[in-house]
């Protein structure tokens, strides 16, 4: 009889630790929206490479790094990129802006960042870890995927996105 009770209390503790414990079919929220937004970044860098490769491997290089929507569309949309590709699905739901590209002629007027050079071109011959595109950051705000801290995903050179919790400055390339 001992050993029934204590299957017995072993059968109702597991349900009790099972019933408290989110659901199978929970998901984080905040990690699909993050992982939505390297998958979008992941296919304009398969749409950017297809680019420089039309073009003696010259990525886009775009008047200022605010100029996604107005420069960058255009040249991408031929290559199965749309509007909704261009912007991070947190960005989006709160009417944010669109990626930041990283190929450009000149900072222009916008208050960027002191560590972001006057003129960043991309080309196939860039550097793995240069950065093409990444999600918009706002000075002293948290980034899309965080509600505390610098969180953003980037897309580089190579093709990668890559997940970064802290200062941009410090992996810029």
């Amino acid at each position: 009889m001992a050993i029934g009770a204590a299957a017995a209390i072993a059968v109702w503790t597991g349900l009790q630790i099972r019933a408290q414990a989110p659901a199978e079919d929970e998901v984080d929220s905040a990690a699909v929206a993050r992982e939505e937004c390297a998958s979008r970044l992941r296919k304009t860098g398969w749409a950017l490479t297809a680019y420089a490769g039309d073009y003696d491997g010259l990525y886009p290089v775009l008047s200022t790094p605010a100029a996604t929507y107005d420069e960058l569309l255009p040249l991408l949309s031929s290559y199965g990129i749309g509007a909704q590709q261009l912007v991070c699905p947190v960005s989006e739901a709160t009417g944010g802006p669109p990626y930041v590209c990283h190929s450009y002629r000149s900072r222009g007027e916008v208050n960027w960042p002191k560590w972001m050079p006057e003129e960043h071109v991309v080309t196939s011959a860039s550097a793995p870890g240069t950065w093409l595109m990444a999600d918009a950051l706002i000075r002293d705000e948290p980034g899309p995927h965080s509600d505390f801290q610098k969180a953003f995903n980037y897309l580089r050179a190579d093709g990668s996105v890559r997940f970064r919790q802290g200062a941009p400055r410090e992996v810029y390339e």
